[in-house]
């Protein structure tokens, strides 16, 4: 994989952004809903979206695609900001192109940064925790009853 660019996504950017969380967030009823163009097309415009972008004729990914990776955050109602997604196109996984998206994330944010995670996903709360973050709370039930979650949060 070469190199990678993380930068801030275009406004033009989204309609490729919502193809790509389909893509890499695979439909299973009940348990997974892709986010929707139209919020993305929101995000672009108020939130932190960033892409890690290569040189479209670059394989794995197909020639319209230029997009290997892409992360969302957005303030909350608290005045804090909420890391939503990260999500990386399954040919490019394992090459750290996530973790760049989140340290730059990171070094972008003012503020205190909250984002869920199973807490089953170990591997996740692993490397969350091994960017700053701690649990702050452990809620149960959060998007359905047998769907607990840690609320993590990174704090300078």
């Amino acid at each position: 994989m070469p190199p990678v660019t993380i930068e801030s996504a275009r406004t033009t950017d989204y309609l490729q952004i919502a193809a790509l969380d389909r893509f890499a967030w695979p439909v299973v009823p009940d348990v997974f809903i892709p986010d929707g163009e139209h919020i993305w097309r929101v995000w672009s415009d108020t939130g932190t979206l960033l892409v890690a972008r290569i040189a479209e004729s670059t394989p794995p990914l197909r020639e319209s695609h230029d997009i290997a990776g892409a992360l969302v955050q957005f303030p909350t109602k608290h005045g804090e900001l909420f890391l939503h997604k990260v999500m990386v196109h399954p040919d490019c996984r394992g090459d750290g192109i996530g973790t760049q998206l989140m340290q730059a994330a990171l070094i972008q944010a003012d503020r205190t940064v909250l984002l869920t995670v199973d807490p089953n996903n170990k591997a996740a709360v692993h490397l969350y925790e091994q960017l700053g973050f701690t649990v702050r709370e452990h809620i149960r039930g959060f998007y359905r009853p047998h769907e607990d979650r840690y609320l993590m949060m990174f704090s300078r």
